[in-house]
């Protein structure tokens, strides 16, 4: 009694919830030097021909799944975070709990008066996790906007709730400002392996690549046996 610690027993310590590296963001083995300020690509932004681009590395997480996708620890979603003013999400952002939070997504800002990005018109919910017996924190709802005609989708907003997200929260693009693109990481689906009779999430990589191809990478995703994925188009 008194000035004494109590040891943990070998039991109580493997009930301990163990940290997933997705828990800890990526970091360089040293800071990077401090640049002068640029214009162009140094500036921070890029301009895609009146779209205005910004690359969002800080995230708020939504909703997370510890089981199932790679090496059966889950996926954690996120929407971005400290988005500059006037700018808006094009999608939410997903990455499997086996690595190290390093992902980005791109947030938007039209330069033409509203010509080239639009609110959706409304929201469809694809999918949520309510009917899954496995580890998650709460619920996860998917929502494909609604684009007006002649825009895209470039990406799904995730939820927690089964509240529809704010038409104000995304934006579509004008459909000749993107590009195809296809499936390259494995990001999560219920079981521990792909398979093709479930909801499968994986990013994404242009269809055409190379110096001549003008593609940009959102780093939003889609979901498998949907409408097919885009990414902005440099015009």
């Amino acid at each position: 009694m008194g000035n004494c610690l109590r040891h943990s027993s070998p039991r109580e310590v493997s009930k301990r919830k163990k940290a997933l590296p997705i828990e800890t963001s990526f970091r360089l083995p040293s800071p990077l030097p401090t640049w002068p300020p640029g214009e162009g690509f140094a500036s921070g932004t890029i301009d895609l021909g009146g779209i205005n681009v910004c690359q969002i590395s800080s995230f708020a997480k939504v909703w997370a799944t510890h089981e199932g996708g790679p090496d059966n620890l889950g996926a954690t979603f996120f929407e971005p975070s400290s988005i500059p003013d006037r700018y808006y999400m094009l999608g939410s952002y997903g990455q499997p709990n086996n690595s190290l939070l390093f992902g980005w997504v791109l947030t938007a800002k039209d330069d033409t008066n509203g010509a080239l990005l639009k609110q959706p018109l409304d929201y469809t919910l694809v999918w949520s996790s309510e009917s899954l017996k496995i580890k998650q924190d709460g619920i996860g709802y998917f929502w494909l906007p609604i684009a007006p005609e002649g825009y895209q989708a470039l990406g799904h907003v995730v939820t927690n709730t089964q509240d529809k997200p704010s038409l104000d929260k995304v934006r579509c693009v004008r459909s000749d400002f993107t590009d195809q693109t296809e499936n390259n990481t494995w990001i999560w689906e219920p079981g521990k392996e792909i398979n093709t009779n479930q909801f499968n999430f994986f990013s994404l990589r242009p269809t055409n690549r190379g110096p001549q191809d003008m593609g940009v990478c959102v780093g939003t995703f889609p979901k498998i046996h949907m409408v097919a994925p885009l990414l902005l188009y440099l015009v």
